[in-house]
């Protein structure tokens, strides 16, 4: 088979032998694919520089046997300022951790890749509105594989019961308060700013999803609810950012 073109992200870069890379590569319209780059970390490597995490790039791939080699590759976008913070680097590697659970060949991959390639630029070039972006990835990603929905804030059956009058019990469970859902270990309170944001997450352009700003308290709220409904529905536990708790 002839070599063919693709424009893809490194999503992971694991050695392979002891000159050899496996590069997990998600892409538009093959999903998340496997690319073997021979020789890349031996000295001197003619492509050595294209072997390293979060990078969008034009790749020229052959294939043998099934299995798909790296024969040449053009950087587009390095996202090299990922690796200049604990905080950008923990929060890449969740994202790439869960494009990795969820797009392997999948019918939304184009929107997933879409979607990591804002993420992964954007958090390169935003260090400071890194739990921001952690928080709208993850609801982006959550409406992707539907998941999520939209919450009509003058809908009393959202609406907690005592307390403020602008605060919201949705259960994580199923996208719905816990009227309607019996397992109330399911339900989180979230404050009106918290809820508006999560609308604008799921249905904004995707050009405008990590523009967006929110005072500390939303941040960390969005974070843990997110993180939360995340681990629920993808049925594993992210838990990547307990390593900046103790920063």
């Amino acid at each position: 088979m002839d070599p063919f073109n693709c424009r893809g992200i490194i999503i992971k870069s694991n050695d392979y032998k002891e000159k050899d890379r496996l590069l997990s590569v998600l892409t538009s319209d093959r999903g998340l694919i496997t690319i073997c780059a021979k020789g890349v970390a031996k000295p001197g490597s003619s492509l050595g520089f294209v072997s390293m995490p979060y990078m969008l790039c034009d790749f020229v791939v052959s294939v043998s046997h099934g299995y798909y080699y790296l024969k040449d590759a053009t950087i587009i976008e390095s996202n090299s300022k990922i690796m200049e913070s604990l905080e950008q680097m923990t929060v890449a590697a969740h994202i790439a951790s869960c494009l990795d659970d969820c797009t392997l060949q999948s019918e939304n991959a184009k929107e997933a890749y879409e979607l990591a390639v804002y993420a992964f630029y954007m958090l390169a070039n935003n260090k400071e509105k890194y739990l921001l972006i952690y928080s709208a990835f993850n609801w982006r990603l959550l409406t992707i594989a539907g998941f999520t929905v939209l919450y009509d804030l003058s809908n009393p059956s959202y609406k907690a019961s005592g307390g403020k009058p602008d605060r919201f019990l949705i259960n994580i469970a199923g996208g719905v308060n816990s009227a309607s859902n019996s397992n109330r270990a399911f339900d989180r309170l979230l404050e009106e700013p918290s809820v508006r944001a999560l609308n604008y997450f799921a249905e904004c352009d995707l050009k405008r999803l990590f523009t967006s700003s929110a005072d500390k308290k939303t941040e960390k709220e969005l974070k843990d609810f997110t993180t939360d409904y995340l681990s629920v529905h993808f049925e594993k536990i992210y838990d990547m950012l307990a390593v900046l708790d103790n920063l």
